[in-house]
């Protein structure tokens, strides 16, 4: 059972309190005042720090109690934070720190997420064979191929054979495109990243993955939080950004229609919030079930580390999840817990970057039920597209909105309503 803190905007402050807890405690959604200011220090300084903190509010205490209480065999209780505070969403909770338990995100029993500001409703998701990853890894300056590598070894496994999985590479960078072509596997394949940001949105739309992994940079345009991916032209040019600059808005649009289960962004900053949500908040908060990035800048090479820890997790957990014929839950926070342990190797007191992936879900959890198992036809799918871009469309303001965003916007809803008016999935 999982373990939910709220932290909101009380005026200039922010007030905490225990939403959920694995136990009965009085004064559940009691609020107080918290102090949401950086404690500094060293990471083992810090995350003992944030845990003293939330250990003041006596509610919260209790209800952590309860939830560290648990034992190895009673499997993962997740602790969730309900961030609708900008402020209590800048600091790096991941890294919180308990004198008995050690680092908490780093011990299976106790993953931590965060669940975004903004509610959408989470349609619940029909799944057939194949499982589809689309991976776009294509970053200036910046090599995809371990990723790749790190992607092939977790598809080639037993359980994503099981799930008939699917992995479609999309790559500005030569030596990832043959890669993909030496290995002769017929269930992967690949293609050049398009010269524009609409063709790469239509290219992933068209794939309908499950899972999406974007290698690329992170940064805005003209205020507008984007990812930036390489094309063969900036690769050639050796150029530090790629030009194929693809939008918070257009990403959303580009997501939607597939509805996918999860999205990695392998990018920069893609999870750091300032006075705005981050990219990644942001997108869990347009209607996406789950969404993780990056916190800070971080090592290419430790997120080749986390890219090769987690695939083999996220493929085994929805292996578990369709395995038996009936409606189940996915909380991807668990499979967090092995990357982390990857990164932060041996010592985790000698280096942060372990708490840099940041996982965003909504409140309410995924739901997958096999339509082979069940024989449920993809009309549910349809109809979950159907309610999503229209809620994303509500929240487009005419006069300020991107016309052609929102000409694209309404285009695919009338097309979803053509094809759920006539039975067509």
């Amino acid at each position: 059972m999982r373990t939910v803190l709220g932290f909101e905007p009380f005026g200039d402050s922010t007030v905490l309190k225990l939403r959920e807890a694995p136990a009965t405690i009085p004064g559940l959604g009691t609020n107080e005042l918290t102090d949401v200011t950086d404690p500094g220090g060293s990471i083992a300084s810090r995350g003992a720090a944030l845990l003293e903190r939330l250990l003041r509010h006596p509610v919260v205490s209790r209800g952590l109690d309860a939830a560290l209480a648990q034992k190895t065999a009673a499997g993962p209780g997740p602790l969730y934070l309900h961030l609708v505070s900008h402020q209590a969403d800048q600091l790096p909770w991941e890294q919180l720190l308990s004198a008995s338990q050690g680092f908490i995100a780093l011990d299976a029993r106790w993953p931590i997420a965060r669940i975004a500001a903004i509610r959408s409703p989470v349609d619940r998701r029909t799944f057939a064979p194949p499982l589809t990853i689309v991976a776009v890894l294509s970053a200036a300056l910046r090599s995809g191929v371990p990723q790749l590598q790190a992607l092939l070894a977790a598809t080639a496994l037993p359980d994503a054979r099981a799930l008939d999985t699917r992995l479609h590479v999309i790559s500005a960078e030569q030596a990832v495109l043959d890669a993909v072509a030496a290995t002769g596997r017929p269930e992967v394949t690949a293609e050049a990243m398009p010269a524009t940001a609409p063709e790469l949105a239509r290219r992933i739309t068209a794939a309908r993955p499950h899972i999406v992994h974007l290698l690329c940079h992170g940064g805005a345009s003209a205020g507008v939080r984007t990812l930036a991916f390489a094309h063969t032209a900036d690769v050639d040019a050796r150029e530090p950004v790629g030009s194929v600059q693809l939008k918070l808005p257009d990403l959303v649009v580009a997501l939607l229609p597939c509805a996918p289960w999860l999205v990695v962004l392998g990018a920069c900053r893609t999870a750091q919030t300032s006075d705005t949500l981050s990219l990644a908040h942001e997108l869990v908060s347009q209607g996406l079930p789950a969404v993780a990035g990056m916190r800070r800048l971080i090592d290419l090479n430790d997120t080749d580390r986390f890219c090769a820890a987690l695939y083999p997790e996220v493929i085994a957990t929805v292996r578990i999840a369709v395995k038996e014929a009936g409606e189940h839950e996915i909380d991807w926070a668990a499979t967090f817990t092995a990357p982390r342990q990857a990164m932060a190797q041996a010592d985790p007191t000698l280096t942060d970057s372990w708490s840099d992936p940041v996982l965003y879900v909504q409140d309410d959890p995924l739901r997958i039920v096999s339509s082979s198992a069940l024989g449920v036809s993809d009309t549910a799918n349809l109809q979950g597209r159907l309610d999503t871009f229209e809620r994303f469309r509500a929240t487009l303001d005419p006069t300020t909105a991107d016309p052609g965003l929102v000409e694209r916007v309404d285009a695919l809803i009338a097309e979803l309503r053509a094809r759920s008016a006539g039975g067509d999935p």
